[in-house]
């Protein structure tokens, strides 16, 4: 089974994601994350869950 990553580090990774110049991939290896489609996955959730936008 896969890991779980909890819910205040994926907010911290789409955050930084948004808010700097470092892409997927440079996350990726930044925090260890298996794949980078999980971070594009939490990107696009919060877009969609977020109110602003």
């Amino acid at each position: 089974m896969g890991k779980h990553y909890k819910y205040e580090f994926k907010l911290k990774v789409v955050q930084e994601y948004l808010n700097s110049l470092l892409g997927y991939r440079a996350l990726t290896k930044k925090y260890e994350i298996s794949n980078k489609s999980l971070i594009e996955r939490w990107v696009t959730q919060y877009k969609d869950f977020d109110p602003k936008g």
